[in-house]
């Protein structure tokens, strides 16, 4: 069997067994589809199926002096581990060559964060004169508040979102179910853009998902790239650290919540 159809065989599984997100499968297929080319590079089109763990090995090491970071690394080196276990499980190989094969290490570097003037500066900039200012609004508020992932805000409901409740029910990694309570600014910015979300002109009225697509014609949710700019020019204009991005909201929400106290396991559940 070629490796191109070996990798399409396990990414099905992931997406149909395993349902895993769009996101994270499209990872799983930039990695191996990389290994694949470099194998097939290094041994004429060698089949994935018969090569050694001195290939996964001389692979890795080709990542490191290229630069690549210790977490990109890491994770391909994870891709390829599950990939073989899968293989393994199929009896497609008789032995997982990847099994010995140890993760490196990551770096233990301080997230970036925003500071609380940055986060106060931040919600003030979304103009609330138009409909996707209030869209906006609520989207920072959320991620501040909730310290979600983009991956689990976009695939946010509108019949996920319990505004009684203050609750918000996000389907995580590996498609598991939580709930997240809205803060008092968040709640707020949520109810108000559910009054307008009707009349932005390119939303289609069946539409379920909380942030839609950004075409009217699609009934999908807003892409993760999409969600990503969009935080990403907000945040441009608070601080001039490029490093800074939406996950940074993520952290600076934890970061915020263990100096005023809260227990370190509350904030990682």
């Amino acid at each position: 069997m070629k490796n191109i159809s070996l990798i399409t065989e396990f990414l099905e599984f992931l997406k149909n067994e395993r349902k895993y997100s769009f996101h994270t499968i499209r990872c799983y297929k930039s990695d191996l589809v990389a290994f694949s080319n470099y194998i097939s590079n290094i041994g004429k089109n060698q089949s994935l199926i018969k090569i050694d763990k001195n290939s996964i090995q001389d692979f890795i090491k080709e990542l490191v002096l290229s630069k690549f970071s210790d977490k990109t690394v890491q994770r391909k080196v994870a891709s390829i581990k599950s990939f073989y276990k899968y293989l393994k499980h199929k009896k497609q190989i008789k032995h997982n060559i990847s099994k010995y094969i140890l993760s490196p290490k990551i770096s233990k570097k301080l997230p970036y964060l925003l500071t609380r003037k940055e986060i106060n500066t931040l919600m003030d900039l979304p103009d609330l004169s138009l409909h996707v200012g209030i869209r906006d609004k609520s989207i920072l508020e959320i991620f501040y508040s909730t310290g979600v992932r983009i991956s689990e805000i976009v695939n946010i409901k509108i019949i996920d979102v319990e505004i009684d409740r203050k609750l918000i029910k996000i389907n995580g990694k590996g498609n598991k179910e939580r709930y997240v309570i809205l803060g008092k600014e968040a709640l707020n910015s949520v109810s108000d853009y559910l009054k307008i979300r009707i009349k932005m002109s390119f939303i289609d009225n069946k539409n379920s998902y909380l942030y839609p697509a950004i075409k009217k014609s699609s009934k999908g949710h807003i892409s993760y790239k999409s969600m990503y700019n969009l935080v990403k020019k907000y945040i441009k204009k608070v601080s001039s650290n490029e490093k800074l991005s939406p996950h940074s909201l993520r952290h600076s929400f934890a970061t915020h919540l263990l100096e005023n106290g809260a227990d370190i396991m509350s904030v990682k559940d």
